[in-house]
């Protein structure tokens, strides 16, 4: 009897010891990431087209801050810090005069820009009972391009679109900037490969 407990506490105190490390390696970035970053010098997060519908959120701003976090956190790049650019339209991105000179002044030779979008998401339906109830305003989605320019020429190495994010409303997470929170966390490693994939060898 003895010996049974002892093997019972033994076999939880193994299991309670793998908690932490299993949690550990979820929230770790692939390989993949992990191995592009290390090749990263210098970045500069420019600045982005921006949307975000009834929502008063500057996702210009947040944008570059979340990404400009998240470079500093997982590589040794240097990380320019500059205010963001504020971009009128897509022609933007293929006028290598520009980011050339822009990056010039900025010692950056790798540029991030693109476009992020903050929706509403489709209306949710919900089960009350024999009633069904439709929230049209409770999720957003976000959609995000992504394009990488070479700061020496201007040209631009990579263009990306990042799968969709979806997200709605929560007891804890009730409006529109918490929910972009929410997704730009999920979406981390995506942003990170786009980034990283254009520096491959």
């Amino acid at each position: 009897m003895i010996r049974a407990v002892l093997t019972g506490l033994g076999v939880a105190v193994l299991m309670s010891n793998c908690g932490p490390r299993v949690h550990r390696v979820r929230a770790s970035l692939p390989a993949d990431v992990q191995l592009g970053m290390a090749r990263v010098d210098d970045v500069w997060v420019a600045g982005f087209i921006t949307q975000s519908g009834k929502d008063k959120v500057d996702l210009n701003v947040e944008t570059v801050r979340l990404l400009r976090q998240d470079l500093r956190r997982v590589s040794r790049a240097r990380v320019v810090e500059a205010e963001p650019l504020t971009l009128a339209n897509q022609a933007v991105f293929d006028d290598a005069a520009y980011w050339r000179r822009q990056a010039e002044d900025r010692r950056a030779g790798l540029v991030v820009t693109g476009i992020v979008r903050l929706l509403l998401a489709p209306a949710q339906v919900v089960q009350r009972g024999r009633r069904i109830a439709y929230l049209g305003q409770s999720g957003r989605t976000l959609d995000a391009t992504v394009v990488v320019i070479d700061g020496r020429s201007g040209a631009v190495v990579a263009r990306q679109t990042l799968p969709r994010r979806m997200r709605y409303a929560s007891n804890d997470v009730a409006s529109g900037l918490p929910l972009y929170f929410d997704m730009m966390e999920q979406s981390r490693p995506d942003w990170l490969r786009a980034i990283v994939g254009s520096n491959e060898p």
